[in-house]
């Protein structure tokens, strides 16, 4: 798995799915996240894991997991 490549899509699909947040952060819930990257990212939760400890993205949960946290908003921190 090409970690790096798999951010930078991760990055795009919260570009295009998410919203402005109060901060002016773009912020995308993990249920669209979930269902837009289904075919695209195979492992996720390992790229949102990746990117958090390289501070690309913020959410606030050490694992998401559907349909419990659809909700959870997924922040992007490096555009």
């Amino acid at each position: 798995m090409n970690t790096s490549h798999e951010i930078e899509i991760l990055k795009d699909a919260i570009k295009e799915f998410g919203t402005s947040n109060a901060d002016g952060k773009t912020s995308v819930s993990y249920g669209i996240l979930f269902d837009k990257t289904a075919n695209t990212l195979e492992a996720l939760n390992g790229t949102l894991r990746a990117a958090k400890r390289q501070k690309k993205v913020s959410f606030d949960a050490e694992l998401l997991m559907m349909p419990k946290d659809k909700d959870v908003q997924v922040v992007l921190l490096d555009e």
